[in-house]
């Protein structure tokens, strides 16, 4: 059974979006291997128009960088890592997403894939995020 396979089985039905990208960090950044439905309801993209594509294709002016660096250094050096985002729907909508990123490490301990867990977080009434 792949990878692949494995976690769709596990999470194909979870309420939370799901993404799996391959361990490659540089720019453009991970390539997206997995999303299950739940991220395609929250995005507004299909799984063929994100497969092979950055998740950072979803960041935009909004997103933080500075959250941005702490996940890319949490994935360097292959900790678990949950943070909040700003993040763009198909449609272009802004929406605060909740991440919680756990890489997947070869025996050595060098990252070769990772797992996103995400949900979105409802705007509160009258303030305005920084994610």
């Amino acid at each position: 059974m792949s990878l692949i396979q494995l976690v769709s089985a596990l999470v194909g039905d979870t309420e939370l979006a799901v993404v799996v990208t391959d361990g490659e960090l540089a720019a453009p950044g991970p390539n997206i291997l997995y999303v299950n439905a739940a991220f395609e309801r929250m995005t507004g993209y299909a799984s063929h128009e994100v497969v092979g594509k950055s998740p950072r294709m979803l960041q935009g002016s909004a997103t933080s960088v500075a959250a941005k660096k702490r996940l890319a250094r949490a994935l360097r050096l292959g900790v678990t890592h949950r943070t909040t985002l700003m993040n763009y729907r198909k449609s272009g909508e802004a929406y605060r997403c909740e991440i919680e990123v756990f890489p997947l490490l070869t025996p050595s301990g060098e990252p070769f894939a990772a797992v996103a867990l995400e949900r979105e977080v409802p705007r509160r009434p009258g303030r305005r995020s920084a994610a």
